[in-house]
């Protein structure tokens, strides 16, 4: 960001080493997050991502693609009934579902507005006797709404108040103009990574027919892109 003639014509060991980034460097290199080769033209050091390395990075799927996804209006359906001797598949099978964004109506009833497309394969594993375990592509036929599904199996009062404090959190960035430390970058955005997990981990992305009326989600979502813009700026 302000180069001189001697950190121009340092070798990067030499700049990593100065900004003690050396030994990250090496760690994530150890922990295969990254990989580094010489560049055989220039013979300088070349890093980049692994695959590791990038699924690392990423916190979820892109919430507008799901948003905006299109639903058919079929609910698929699972419903299970494991013995007792199989509480450790049960309770795999259950993560595996709460992972995939099914919404739980009973602990052993699960729903999704998704087709099965990938998770037949994910739950092959699992070797789940098919007998005790039913799945159903349906159209509900007993004056259910889909509002009243999604009130049923989703906890949209914890959904949004794990939004709201991502929201809260962005609220925090100082204006354009003010200075800002790269230590206190660091941790604000160590604090919005792990607000923003929270947020995925809880939130299905369901179409945006099926959203709550008063869904936190897309407001705040739109709102942390302004405010990492606004943030690049400041740092500029």
């Amino acid at each position: 960001m302000r180069p001189t003639w001697r950190n121009l014509e340092s070798s990067f060991e030499s700049w990593a080493y100065g900004n003690g980034l050396l030994k990250q460097i090496h760690r994530l290199e150890a922990q295969a997050f990254i990989e580094s080769r010489r560049d055989e033209r220039s013979g300088e050091r070349v890093i980049r991502l692994t695959e590791k390395g990038l699924a690392a990075g990423r916190v979820g799927a892109d919430p507008e693609q799901r948003w905006n996804r299109p639903w058919a209006g079929r609910w698929r359906v699972i419903l299970f009934d494991l013995p007792e001797v199989e509480r450790a598949t049960r309770r795999k099978l259950r993560s595996q579902l709460a992972g995939s964004g099914f919404g739980c109506m009973q602990r052993s009833a699960w729903i999704s507005p998704d087709p099965w497309d990938n998770l037949a394969r994910e739950l092959r594993p699992l070797a789940v006797n098919a007998a005790n375990l039913v799945l159903l592509d349906s159209i509900p036929c007993g004056g259910e709404s889909s509002a009243d599904l999604v009130r049923a199996a989703w906890d949209f009062t914890r959904i949004n108040s794990a939004w709201k404090n991502l929201d809260a959190h962005l609220d925090a960035v100082p204006g354009v103009r003010e200075s800002i430390s790269r230590e206190w970058v660091v941790r604000w955005a160590t604090k919005e990574r792990n607000l923003l997990k929270r947020c995925f981990r809880l939130d299905p992305f369901l179409p945006k027919e099926l959203l709550p009326a008063r869904y936190q989600g897309m407001t705040t979502w739109q709102k942390r892109r302004r405010v990492l813009g606004k943030l690049a700026r400041s740092l500029t």
